[in-house]
């Protein structure tokens, strides 16, 4: 640093000091020197895989581990992005779901425990209102 006549320093470079080489950091080059590369984050999707969390437990009185099945989903879906496991979608393609299997409504059944619905006889769901 040299002092200008005002009194205040200026950060000025000295012709004696080696000229320095500016290297072009990228986001890719910075991750990759911390060791995040394509192994680690196939690592860390393979752990989100299995996650689990802890809830409360009424009947136990405790906190205990359950699967936490959002995250393993995100995963999931990230892994088939990367594997290029979905369909190529063309605007000709028409895409549709089977939904015959969902029931419409559900019957009200006494002492907790549950129905799928009615069926009306030709494999299909009846709607009560």
């Amino acid at each position: 640093m040299n002092r200008t006549p005002n009194g205040s320093y200026q950060n000025t470079r000295n012709s004696q000091e080696p000229a320095v080489v500016k290297e072009e950091i990228t986001y890719e080059s910075a991750l990759r020197d911390e060791g995040i590369d394509e192994v680690f984050v196939a690592r860390k999707l393979k752990d989100l895989l299995g996650a689990q969390t802890e809830r409360w437990n009424p009947k136990k009185g405790s906190y205990q581990k359950f699967e936490d099945y959002g995250i393993q989903l995100a995963a999931l879906r990230e892994i088939a992005k990367i594997l290029d496991i979905y369909p190529k979608e063309d605007a000709d393609t028409v895409r549709t779901s089977n939904i015959s299997a969902i029931p419409f409504s559900r019957e009200r059944v006494s002492h907790g425990e549950q129905s799928t619905g009615r069926e009306t006889g030709d494999g299909r769901e009846r709607c009560e209102r």
